[in-house]
C-alpha cells in the first residue's frame, strides 16, 4: 500500500467516484469491468473513497456494491 498520494491514485479515485455519481449502485465487479482496473486496484481505491466519506458500501450476502454519497 502506497505511502503517500501519487497523482494515479488521484486519477483512479476521481474515476471510480464520477462512475458512481453517474451510474448509482453498482457492484465491485461491475466497477472493475467499466474501469479496466484490477479487482486490488479498485478495492483500494473504494476502500480510500470510503475512508473520505465520498462512497458508502451495502452488503448483500457476499457482494458489495457502492453508492455515491452526495
Amino acid at each position: 500500500m502506497p505511502r503517500r498520494m501519487t497523482d494515479r491514485i488521484i486519477e483512479r479515485k476521481e474515476q471510480v467516484y464520477n462512475l458512481l455519481k453517474s451510474k448509482g449502485e453498482m457492484s465491485t465487479s461491475e466497477i472493475v469491468r467499466e474501469t479496466g482496473l484490477t479487482h486490488s486496484q479498485t478495492f483500494y481505491v473504494l476502500r480510500l473513497l470510503m475512508k473520505e466519506g465520498r462512497v458508502k458500501e451495502i452488503k448483500r450476502g457476499k457482494v458489495a456494491y457502492w453508492v455515491a454519497e452526495e
